[in-house]
């Protein structure tokens, strides 16, 4: 009788041990999957804002692009010719402008603003570090971005290069010169990436260096190292863009 009743004892106190054992492996489970469900929607939620602000961004470097394409439309409507080329050009400034240029033959020869920009007058198809680039763009027809350089104002820009065709009196198609214009970042991407920064993500824009040169170079980023990011995959022209 004395065994019957120990092992009873035993019994009784090993039943809610295994009652609270698996009780806590079922609740580790739901915590869990509970926290894994979380993950799962706060990365779908990533990904969302990812393509919504990647594509904002996208739209306002086209905004940026799309000084260099009025420039051209200009000089078709007047066979080559812009007067008071400063007065059209401050009418299309931007807090994310940092210059307008006009380069027939190659040659930059109008700046707006020319303060601090003096130096860019110079032959972009003989340069040794835009010659390559600036002689592709014109070979093939399709516009070109550079960078991100570092400005002599201060901060980095982007380097848009429009290349211009037009055509003569027989209807020959010539190399009229290039429309530019260099965009401030992060001032051109600002809206998306203050959101960004309000809703508390890290984020990475990235690029290709040029059409020749497919190694990515950080355009701009609010953070030295990211940890399994989003990441969203955009096309400007020939180039491929990356927001993480």
């Amino acid at each position: 009788m004395t065994r019957n009743k120990i092992k009873f004892s035993h019994t009784k106190w090993l039943l809610p041990l295994w009652i609270l054992l698996i009780g806590s492996i079922v609740l580790y489970m739901i915590a869990h999957a509970v926290q894994q469900d979380d993950f799962r929607h706060i990365r779908t939620l990533a990904e969302l804002n990812a393509v919504t602000y990647g594509d904002n961004m996208i739209a306002d470097l086209y905004a940026g692009i799309s000084i260099t394409d009025t420039l051209e439309q200009l000089l078709i409507s007047t066979d080559g010719r812009i007067d008071k080329f400063d007065t059209i050009a401050d009418r299309m400034m931007a807090d994310y402008v940092q210059s307008i240029q006009l380069a027939p033959g190659g040659v930059v020869t109008d700046i707006y603003s020319t303060e601090g920009n003096e130096a860019g007058k110079i032959d972009l198809l003989k340069d040794s570090k835009r010659g390559k680039i600036s002689n592709y763009a014109k070979d093939h027809n399709i516009t070109i971005i550079q960078g991100p350089i570092k400005l002599k104002q201060g901060g980095s820009g982007l380097v848009v290069r429009n290349p211009i065709y037009l055509e003569d009196e027989n209807g020959q198609e010539y190399f009229w010169g290039f429309t530019i214009v260099i965009l401030r970042v992060p001032e051109i991407f600002e809206d998306s990436t203050n959101a960004l920064s309000k809703f508390k993500y890290n984020y990475r824009l990235s690029r290709e260096a040029s059409v020749l040169d497919k190694k990515y170079v950080e355009v701009d980023a609010n953070c030295d190292k990211m940890i399994r990011p989003v990441t969203y995959n955009l096309t400007v022209g020939k180039e491929k863009w990356k927001l993480e």
